[in-house]
């Protein structure tokens, strides 16, 4: 009996699996953040001295499912000097969002890694429905007398984050659509012709200008943020300094406003476009004041502008200098095909480049818009207390201010582009010139016909080269056609003497032939000759 060991193989774990527990550890992740936040306000005594452990991880996972999206039900009883609650909270502290964003992420990069070329569906499918699950089950677990979610909202809601954060992640390993999915996209655009391959090249290139243009916009409002807690710091430090919260009671209030640092992001965003926004019903901060009444002792509330001032408008150069970038990206991109088609189109340059300027305008006007409006749906929500279930920027018209200043932005980027970077691409100089003239028309016709008539000369003289074997064939036949028709034989000397004497004419009257010229002989005379010929050809000619 053979005992040799042989080691043992291991079966590699299932994609859908890997997918589910990677996506089962992200949840559990972003979930003890969030508890581990909430069990530290409790400690400060955050929630009263009613308060309980069990009640502050009931409410941190109510929390978690806040972070990604899902409305929270209060339905809190009066007690002692606080009054009754009763209300939906759905503003999402976007802030916590990056945090199980930036786990899926990672555990898409993994997974990519993980999966061979087009299978990459397999994890993601067995992640999000781990994540489904992980969701229904922090809500029904979470649910009391005062706080409670949708389990179904629980679990639908929150794939949005899994599945952008899986997707980037896993884009981001593979770089191509052809190892996620089996599609190869080279291969797919090339089915189309040169001309749907520009405009497809064209609206790609003005779809990621308009993204460089948000995410500059999305840097400036962050700049300004900055500058406004610099400016305001003071009154930041003294409502600190009025809380007395302690050291681990102020950590924690500094924690939770970090999370909503890209709310906050996205206001500073909406002041500067002129939209503004609002902290509750009957408020509004925008460039032409602050009108906002008693507010929360929130430390970051003490950087809110104060009232009106004439500087304050040029926070609108924020949104221009966003789309101004976006439009000199969108430049030294060389995608530029509808410019290129107008040039070809519209002799005049001085007419051509404000029109192919103005359609650029039009299309990027529809994706800043989506963006910005998406933007600001996210960061606007309720907190379900009081006067405080508006807050935000109006979603829509905050998408429409910031698409215009982009769009004009975008303009001006790409007038200044062209005006101070010189063009060395010769593609360009080819398309951009102007249209032949009348002469050069005339010309390239004259040009043409020469041409033809040439190539007409060259076929008359290849046949008339053919034809002269035939004539040498005919000679060597002749002997056995003088034995039958011996009669034809004055004829056809008469006749070549008659070819003889009009060989010279024909040379001085075309000269342009150079072979030598067919012999024509009597119609009924060579139709006899052939017909014997091909009879003495196929063995059948009569004696």
């Amino acid at each position: 009996m053979n005992t040799t060991a042989h080691p043992k193989r291991s079966l590699p774990m299932p994609l859908w699996l890997q997918g589910s527990v990677e996506l089962a550890l992200v949840a559990l992740a972003s979930y003890l953040t969030v508890v581990l936040l909430l069990v530290a306000v409790w400690y400060t005594n955050g929630f009263n001295s009613s308060g309980t452990l069990a009640g502050a991880v009931s409410v941190a996972g109510h929390l978690w499912l806040l972070v990604h999206g899902v409305p929270l039900n209060m339905n809190i009883p009066e007690q002692g000097v606080f009054s009754a609650v009763t209300g939906t909270m759905s503003l999402v502290p976007l802030g916590l969002t990056l945090i199980p964003l930036a786990l899926c992420y990672r555990s898409g990069r993994r997974l990519a890694r993980a999966s061979y070329e087009g299978q990459f569906w397999q994890p993601l499918a067995g992640g999000l429905l781990a994540y489904a699950f992980v969701g229904a089950g922090v809500s029904l677990l979470s649910t009391n007398d005062f706080f409670s979610t949708s389990p179904v909202l629980a679990a639908l809601v929150p794939l949005w984050v899994a599945a952008l954060g899986i997707i980037s992640g896993g884009y981001a390993e593979s770089r191509s659509l052809a190892a996620m999915i089996g599609v190869n996209a080279a291969d797919w655009v090339k089915k189309f012709s040169q001309y749907s391959r520009w405009a497809g090249s064209y609206i790609w290139a003005l779809l990621r200008a308009a993204l460089v243009s948000v995410l500059a916009f999305v840097a400036g409002g962050a700049l300004l943020l900055v500058v406004a807690l610099f400016w305001h710091w003071d009154n930041v430090v003294s409502l600190y300094q009025t809380l007395h919260a302690g050291a681990v009671g102020d950590l924690a209030l500094t924690l939770l406003q970090l999370g909503l640092l890209v709310n906050l992001v996205v206001y500073s965003m909406a002041w500067s476009s002129g939209a503004g926004f609002a902290l509750g019903t009957a408020t509004s901060v925008d460039l032409t004041g602050t009108h906002v009444g008693v507010m929360p002792s929130l430390p970051v509330l003490g950087a809110l502008p104060h009232a009106s001032e004439p500087w304050g408008y040029l926070a609108l150069a924020v949104p221009l200098a966003a789309g101004a970038l976006g439009g000199w990206w969108f430049f030294r991109e060389g995608e530029n095909h509808f410019d290129e088609w107008l040039s070809l189109k519209i002799r005049f340059r001085w007419l051509s480049w404000p029109l192919s300027t103005l359609g650029l305008a039009v299309l990027t006007l529809l994706p800043t818009f989506l963006l910005t409006t998406l933007l600001g749906w996210a960061a606007n929500g309720s907190l379900g207390l009081g006067r405080f279930t508006a807050i935000g920027p109006h979603p829509l018209i905050f998408g429409a201010f910031s698409a215009v200043l982009l769009t004009a932005g975008a303009m001006l980027g790409l007038g200044l582009a062209h005006l101070l970077v010189r063009d060395t691409s010769g593609e360009l100089e080819r398309f951009a010139q102007a249209k032949p003239t009348r002469e050069q028309k005339r010309t390239a016709r004259a040009e043409a016909k020469a041409q033809k008539a040439a190539a007409r000369a060259e076929r008359k003289a290849e046949k008339a080269g053919a034809d002269q074997p035939d004539a040498a064939k005919s000679d060597e036949a002749a002997p056995e056609a003088e034995e039958v028709a011996p009669e034809n034989e004055a004829e056809d000397t008469a006749s070549s003497e008659a070819e003889a004497e009009a060989a010279p004419e024909t040379e001085a009257e075309e000269p342009a032939v150079p072979l030598h010229p067919v012999v024509k002989r009597p119609k009924s005379l060579r139709a006899r000759r052939q017909k014997r010929l091909e009879e003495l050809a196929e063995g059948t000619g009569k004696e």
